[in-house]
């Protein structure tokens, strides 16, 4: 099967937010890690884009023995031929969760090598809620971030690109010690505009709030993968 790999954003959550919170670097330290058996298994969303989380094997040298990792290797099946490969991150902050998303740095995300040649892989930032029987999460969206810049509410090192006439993006330049004070201050702060508490709590995103960000709910999926067969293992539950 041909694959088309989406690169950093995912293009079914710009149709609920142009663009998603971006850093150089990670969201996390690595004290700040953790393993939740749980979230291993096949999901959907809403959209009936499929999410298959494993548990990430790393080699313990170059070509050597691969051994279990404390993040998830993320297949993202938007349609058959457009898959997207990630890094997922668990992390806790002020016992918070929170999700750093990655491109997988071992897979091709573009269809040329000159293109790829032109390509940064970034971190986005997602809060995230286990339930029994869902995997709830929040991105923070680019424009949340613009008004908090626009308005002088944060100061964190940052770039802003003109995309285009009407379209700018900011990227986070900021080392991971800034990065998360900018979390723990503003990341679930109703005055700056987001109660991130209240939406995992209701299930969704209130119509004036979808611009701030992206929500995904995702369900255990128990069909077969696009172009395979087998049945999926079914994700875990906490007694």
């Amino acid at each position: 099967m041909k694959k088309t790999l989406v690169y950093f954003v995912i293009t079914g959550m710009l149709l609920m937010s142009s663009c998603l919170v971006s850093s150089l670097h990670p969201f996390y330290k690595a004290k700040d890690k953790i393993y939740e058996p749980a979230m291993v298994g096949s999901w959907i969303d809403s959209d009936s884009c499929i999410w298959v989380m494993e548990r990430n094997m790393i080699p313990e040298y170059f070509m050597g023995p691969e051994y279990p990792d404390s993040t998830y290797r993320i297949t993202y099946y938007e349609e058959e031929d457009m898959i997207g490969l990630f890094i997922g991150t668990l992390f806790e902050l002020k016992g918070v969760r929170y999700l750093d998303l990655y491109p997988d740095p071992n897979e091709d995300h573009c269809n040329s090598g000159l293109t790829g040649m032109h390509h940064f892989p970034t971190h986005t930032l997602a809060r995230i809620q286990l339930d029994p029987d869902s995997i709830m999460m929040y991105w923070y969206g680019d424009e949340w971030l613009g008004e908090l810049i626009k308005n002088n509410r944060i100061r964190i090192k940052h770039e802003t690109v003109e995309m285009g006439e009407d379209w700018t993006r900011h990227l986070l330049t900021a080392p991971t010690e800034d990065l998360q004070k900018f979390i723990i201050k503003y990341a679930n702060n109703p005055k700056t505009g987001i109660n991130v508490d209240k939406i995992l709590a209701q299930g969704y995103v209130e119509e004036d709030m979808e611009d701030s960000g992206a929500f995904l709910k995702l369900k255990p999926y128990l069909g077969s993968l696009p172009g395979e067969k087998a049945i999926q293992v079914e994700p875990l539950r906490n007694n």
